[in-house]
């Protein structure tokens, strides 16, 4: 597996969501020497101390997990200052899905996002989506 890693650049992914979001955010801290780190453990989390904050999250119903948001909410300021992005996990892999991914995005405030559909899968993928994903930092 090939890193993708600027030197001195560091980024942590908070996450929220079952297995196909964990596998993303995991497979994204291995492609960037990065950290994966659950919503619920990234309290203690300095997230000044980075220069990219990935926010990852699933789809249940339309809306996010609610500690994400909230997550979000709270470290707003920290988040818009670093180079950050946001990434779901979702049921669709069409227009359907980027639509919702975009309102998604839009509510957190994030510019850069995109949507993940089968996400264990598709880290197994060689040239996959998310190192796509992970090249736009």
């Amino acid at each position: 597996m090939n890193r993708i890693v600027v030197p001195g650049m560091s980024t942590i992914i908070v996450y929220s969501g079952g297995s196909n979001t964990t596998a993303v955010s995991e497979y994204i801290a291995k492609k960037t020497s990065g950290k994966a780190v659950k919503v619920s453990q990234a309290g203690s989390e300095d997230l000044s101390a980075y220069d990219t904050i990935v926010i990852g999250g699933r789809v249940h119903a339309g809306k996010l997990p609610k500690d994400l948001v909230n997550f979000v909410a709270e470290k707003k300021d920290v988040i818009s200052s670093k180079n950050s992005a946001f990434f779901v996990c979702c049921m669709y892999n069409d227009d359907k899905g980027q639509s919702q991914c975009d309102g998604l995005a839009n509510n957190l405030g994030i510019s850069k996002h995109t949507f993940f559909n089968k996400g264990k899968k598709i880290v197994q993928e060689e040239n996959n989506p998310v190192d796509d994903f992970i090249a736009t930092f």
